[in-house]
């Protein structure tokens, strides 16, 4: 390994800093809780719906003289205290005229304003346009967004096969082309009213043949409104709904564990539209949330569609299916097996919210009822046997918030259908000036059925685990701060790859210099223990013992002119099962980031090497993108990787994107698995994208 080699290299460079102007950074805070997420994952996780909600954010900044509480919330750097504290500002002294005033709000500092500043404004109107047919068509804004993807070297899937060959084994090549191609149009009225169509094809799928006679793969559609009298709001089509913590009903992406500890609670965003391309975990059909009185609303909804399933039987006549082993969440479809399982199962959803708020307290009753046209049976196994089995299920449960001075207490409790229940109640609190504290305790009985539950834990799925969370933000210093968790765990039962209850738990420890405004650094430190099977000398031996992940990291960002930042950093991990050897992983990679503010420009690139014994001890690193895409692989084996965003206005109505990375490992003779894997050692991938606005 040439690790020290390449330490030598990066730290000449972190050392000799250059003179910082004084110019805002956007906030590349942002990147690096994505990225401590995508580390954290367990499965896939379709991260466009995050970037989803940053994304409008940057283009459709809030307005702080006229945000609620729970619009500021969607900024994920913004804890509790901080926006009470600035409701309470605007209530006592009125509209804010700039964003720098808000250095006078107790829980605003410089770092903070400028990490938020991409995401607000401060609106000049006093009055509210009539909301209208005639005002919504003349005032909205139509944008129609077009993306092509590739990997420009040939896949094992996509290789010449004849005929007969194909049948004999007609999983052995993809149906469609390389291309992965995005489509989407998306009218908006001032957050109040929006509609939109997205269309997707993942390469590999088919195009106005075979599965999809009608084009794309996969059509999702939404019509959105908000605040019109009593009605406060109104999805139909494709919709999400998140109540409560989590506990019930928050399907799709869900925070994980960061040093940003606010995070700890879910902002609950109720009935919210859909326009991401995951193609199972959303809801299909209708939902409205009524206002009943200034302290009461009240939600229902109704979903019905097709999901994709692995069949388990099938009747012999009709050929309609009886039973499925399980439910399947990738959305790929280009494979003759892969079609077989889309769209063949149906289920129903409906369920409803009544949320009650106080001045201090807020209390909400969530109740969700979901159907599947055919039982789901997975296989038993001594791991999985508490798992939702049959065709139905119910969940309910009671959810609050308690906000007084500088404490916020929240929690939620929940039961299924089979009396299985799960809890979990925390606390956020400024404990002074320059420490915030928080705590979160849960418990999870095994057998506690919720498939569309999503809450705060360490398992991707809310059952079969208990633990307690900690965590702090200390600025001990001007420009310093200090922040961190320990997680501690127990699984009372076992688990997939655990043969036997286990306990676990992580730590994480992160300080924070900005010596000069436009210049910000960090160091991590990162360590989890958890549960897992160990290799066993005699066959019918099981043996369980602990596996030791240790990361870290060191980043510096800078800007040395008004239009160049430089990002550098510094990551090691170490993988370690009981006794064994220790796997290490290594990267290092510089960027170089160019927006021009008299060009309608934007050019960013990185050029990273990376050394890692071995998958165990990969690296996840965020990778800048073109619009609504997004980019966290994972870093393993020896090599480099380097990538080029090129962002560029041709009008005032049409933007152009334009991304080629390209991997390059020259130890391996292949790269991928399966049908994906390319024969030699780099890897390229090139994407474009162009925006309509009219």
């Amino acid at each position: 390994m040439k690790k020290w080699f390449l330490i030598t290299i990066l730290l000449n460079s972190l050392f000799n800093l250059p003179l910082i102007g004084q110019e805002i950074l956007l906030p590349a805070s942002l990147e690096n809780i994505i990225e401590e997420i995508a580390s954290s994952l367990e499965d896939e996780t379709d991260l466009s719906i995050i970037l989803e909600d940053l994304y409008y954010l940057l283009e459709n900044p809030l307005d702080l003289n006229r945000a609620s509480a729970s619009d500021l919330s969607r900024i994920w750097i913004l804890d509790e205290f901080a926006i009470n504290r600035l409701i309470d500002y605007l209530q006592k002294s009125g509209p804010i005229r700039t964003i720098y005033e808000l250095v006078y709000v107790e829980g605003f500092d410089p770092d903070l304003i400028s990490k938020i500043a991409p995401f607000i404004t401060i609106g000049n109107e006093t009055i509210t346009p009539v909301l209208s047919a005639r005002n919504v068509l003349k005032y909205g804004r139509n944008r129609l967004y077009t993306r092509v993807q590739h990997v420009m070297e040939q896949q094992k899937g996509f290789y010449p096969i004849t005929d007969s060959a194909l049948v004999t084994s007609p999983n052995s090549r993809y149906l469609g082309s390389p291309l992965k191609l995005y489509t989407r149009y998306q009218f908006d009225y001032r957050n109040q009213v929006q509609w939109g169509i997205t269309a997707e094809k993942d390469a590999g799928e088919e195009l106005f043949r075979g599965s999809n006679p009608y084009g794309y793969d996969f059509y999702s559609a939404h019509l959105y409104l908000r605040n019109i009298g009593k009605l406060r709001r109104l999805a139909i089509g494709d919709y999400h709904a998140r109540f409560g913590q989590g506990l019930i009903l928050w399907p799709g992406f869900s925070q994980g564990k960061t040093n940003i500890i606010h995070q700890i609670r879910r902002n609950q965003s109720g009935l919210v539209r859909y326009a991401s391309t995951d193609e199972n975990l959303f809801m299909r059909g209708a939902g409205a949330t009524i206002s009943l009185s200034k302290h009461s609303e009240v939600s229902v909804f109704l979903s019905g569609k097709k999901v994709d399933a692995t069949v388990l039987s099938r009747d012999p006549e009709t050929n309609e299916v009886l039973s499925v082993s399980s439910l399947q969440t990738s959305g790929l479809h280009a494979t003759t097996s892969q079609t077989e399982q889309k769209n063949i199962l149906g289920e129903t959803i409906a369920g409803g919210n009544l949320t009650i708020r106080g001045n201090l307290l807020k209390i909400g009753f969530t109740a969700l009822y979901y159907r599947y046209d055919a039982p789901l049976q997975p296989a038993e196994r001594a791991y999985n046997q508490f798992v939702f089995r049959g065709n139905e299920n119910l969940n309910a449960g009671v959810d609050y918030q308690l906000v007084t001075g500088n404490l916020t207490l929240f929690g939620e409790g929940a039961m299924s259908k089979n009396k299985g229940k799960a809890i979990l109640s925390g606390f956020l609190m400024n404990a002074g000036p320059r420490i915030s504290l928080a705590g979160l305790f849960r418990l999870y009985a095994r057998d506690y059925q919720a498939y569309f539950s999503n809450a705060f834990g360490e398992s991707s799925n809310t059952m079969n685990e208990k633990g307690f969370y900690t965590g702090f933000v200390f600025l001990p210093f001007p420009r310093w701060k200090i922040s961190g968790f320990i997680d501690i765990y127990q699984f009372p039962w076992l688990r997939y790859n655990a043969y036997a209850p286990g306990f676990g738990w992580d730590y994480t420890l992160q300080t924070d210099y900005n010596p000069v405004a436009g210049t910000s650094m960090y160091f991590r430190i990162r360590q989890k223990t958890k549960p897992y099977n160990q290799p066993a000398s005699e066959p019918l031996v099981r043996v369980t013992g602990d596996v030791t992940t240790r990361n870290f990291r060191y980043q510096i960002n800078y800007r040395i002119l008004s239009f160049l930042e430089l990002r550098n950093r510094v990551e090691m991990n170490s993988y370690q099962k009981e006794e064994n050897a220790i796997e290490e992983g290594f990267l290092i990679y510089q960027d170089v980031m160019l927006r021009f503010r008299n060009a309608p420009l934007s050019i960013s690139m990185r050029f990273a090497l990376f050394d890692t014994d071995s998958y165990n001890s990969r690296i996840y690193a965020y990778e800048n993108d073109i619009l609504y895409a997004f980019s966290i692989p994972a870093y393993y084996d020896e090599g480099s990787r380097t990538y080029l965003n090129i962002a560029y206005s041709l009008t005032s109505g049409i933007d152009f994107w334009f991304r080629i990375a390209r991997t390059h490992l020259p130890g391996r003779e292949s790269i991928g698995t399966g049908l994906n894997e390319i024969e030699g050692n780099t890897r390229t991938e090139m994407k474009a994208q162009v925006r309509f606005t009219f």
